[in-house]
């Protein structure tokens, strides 16, 4: 991306501070609340990608500031105010996103939003604080060690930086204008495409894994099988009632309404048998059956009471009963709700309260709570993003269009995390076995984290466009000289972030697979198609009105002063004045 070594080396810096310092941060907190173990690659993955991106920001304007004669101090200041204010609002618009998670009951996925946060804060403060004291020091050798000198050491003559810029520059100007030159030719397929990609997702199916998510070498999940396959189905993982009585257990009366109970319990479809301690389980001497008289008459009677009593220690506890219901479905199977419900529409006799838990209820309660919250958060971030871009852009209709943009791209991407995933595609090429299920909180996890990761490259291209209509009022050669001066930055850093996600491809659990490839096919999609093509087509049909804003609200955000534009002396555009 820098044709320089010493320039390339300074992302890694930033990094190599950001990662640790949140790592830091998260072992404190674990020590005070519940993190969930994923939080560490959650963090890592976001902070080697943040760090990175932001720096490749600050470094490259720094070195355009460089390359058009000002002095250290000034490139260093410009940068700062210009690519600097950038990233402090992309951390801002990543931050919201990930806090959006924050709403959730469920310590896993509110863990991830407070690791998430922590990342974002340190990521931006290192960039715009250690980076530009060390850009500061280095002056212009941070342009040291290019490739021309690396090419003349074995003999060969490369490009200058310079010249590869100003050639790819070039290159996305002309991309730009021929995009705008038919925006409505390219706009429909792109849309279409984007659409097609995601219609997968319309058959997303979430489920709590089980062990078979886990890779044969786990001894939790060969375990997991035996049991499974040696066993009655379900024994070894049952739904347990509750059975809250007034009065004594062992009583006759309530021990017939219990008895009641367990057959309509039985008679439960997906319910195989019930255990508990009188419903017929086996005669410790004998190994026949018990039937109620019988237990009565065993409890009754001090010189049978040896025969039960093991079964009371284990299922009654006071004026507490454990009824166990054996079913066969596993926990991420789809029937568990019907079954779930089902069991819970129950009601036993009047004295007798009943509540059922068992990693099947609570796999459905999970699925319940996420759902209940999911509106909410999705609002939550929608809302931050239109606000923090709104202040940064004084404009009410290009924050409306990035939300947009930003939805269609993520779409596509969870379209191809069930294809892949779910669906069992690219099984081999990836080394996994499909679960025939979305792990339940990835696509929340996702949405959160690629919306705010998708707002740093739309607040630098818009940045860029902004400072560049600011100069000449011409949105269409606006767009044009945007994307020319951002789209080799922006497609640098973005395949730097692909890598870094799809390093998590080689993970052996499912979730952080599925979490790095999802990461990596959404930032390639909002990398090429959609910072390629639907933008500067959409900016070229709404032209002008890009930047309309109300009245009142324009006053707000030029009171706030965040919309405020730093860019050349040689003003020529409506700004000048």
């Amino acid at each position: 991306v820098f044709a320089s070594l010493v320039a390339a080396v300074m992302p890694l810096l930033v990094a190599g501070l950001a990662v640790p310092t949140t790592l830091g941060i998260i072992a404190v907190l674990a020590r005070q609340t519940e993190m969930s173990l994923f939080v560490l690659n959650v963090s890592t993955m976001l902070g080697l990608a943040l760090a990175i991106d932001y720096s490749l920001f600050i470094v490259s304007r720094y070195r355009e500031e460089l390359a058009r004669g000002h002095s250290v101090a000034d490139a260093v200041e410009r940068a700062v105010a210009t690519a600097g204010k950038a990233v402090a609002f992309s951390a801002l618009a990543v931050a919201v996103g990930l806090s959006g998670l924050l709403l959730f009951e469920a310590a896993a996925l509110r863990s991830m939003g407070v690791a998430g946060v922590l990342v974002v804060i340190a990521s931006a403060t290192y960039a715009l604080t250690f980076l530009p004291a060390a850009l500061g020091i280095l002056g212009p050798r941070v342009n040291a060690m290019s490739t021309d000198a690396a090419y003349r050491r074995i003999g060969l003559r490369g490009p200058s930086p310079t010249a590869t810029q100003v050639r790819s520059s070039n290159w996305w100007r002309t991309v730009a204008r021929a995009v705008m030159a038919r925006p409505v030719a390219v706009l429909v397929p792109t849309l279409a495409l984007l659409l097609v990609l995601g219609i997968p997702f319309l058959q997303v199916r979430q489920a709590v894994p089980d062990p078979t998510v886990y890779p044969d070498s786990m001894e939790s999940r060969a375990a997991f099988m035996t049991l499974r396959e040696a066993f009655t189905p379900g024994q070894t993982n049952p739904l347990v009632i509750v059975a809250e009585v007034d009065g004594e257990p062992t009583s006759e009366q309530v021990l017939r309404d219990l008895a009641d109970y367990a057959r309509a319990l039985a008679s439960v479809e997906g319910v195989d048998r019930v255990d508990s301690f009188f419903t017929g389980l086996p005669n410790p001497l004998t190994g026949a059956p018990l039937s109620i008289e019988q237990t009565l008459a065993a409890v009754g009677e001090p010189g049978l009471r040896p025969l039960v009593q093991p079964l009371l220690d284990r299922y009654v506890t006071g004026s507490t009963v454990r009824i166990e219901a054996i079913s066969p479905y596993l926990t991420s199977a789809p029937k568990i709700v019907d079954l779930v419900a089902d069991v819970r529409e129950l009601e036993a006799a009047p004295g007798i309260s009943t509540a059922l838990g068992g990693a099947h209820a609570a796999s459905v309660d999970f699925l319940a709570s996420m759902d209940a919250r999911v509106p909410w958060v999705m609002a939550t971030v929608i809302l931050g993003m239109l606000v923090a871009l709104f202040l940064l852009f004084g404009s009410v209709v290009l924050p409306i269009k990035a939300v947009i943009m930003t939805l269609l791209s993520i779409a596509a991407s969870f379209g191809a995390l069930v294809w892949i995933f779910q669906q069992g595609n690219l099984e081999g090429l990836l080394a996994f076995e499909a679960p025939g299920y979305t792990i339940a909180g990835t696509p929340i996890v996702l949405f959160a984290v690629l919306f705010g990761l998708s707002m740093d490259y739309e607040v630098l291209l818009l940045s860029r466009i902004r400072e560049s209509y600011e100069r000449s009022g011409d949105n269409t050669e606006a767009v044009a000289d945007g994307m020319a001066r951002t789209a080799g930055v922006i497609t640098g850093a973005a395949a730097i972030m692909v890598v870094v996600f799809l390093s998590f491809a080689q993970a052996e659990i499912l979730t952080v697979k599925a979490l790095g490839v999802g990461m990596a096919i959404a930032v390639f999609l909002d990398a090429t198609v959609v910072r390629t093509f639907l933008v500067p087509a959409t900016m070229r049909l709404l032209g002008d009105w890009n930047w309309w804003a109300p009245r009142g609200l324009k006053r707000v955000a030029d009171r706030a002063g965040f919309s405020h534009v730093e860019v050349d002396e040689d003003r020529t555009g409506p700004a000048a004045a």
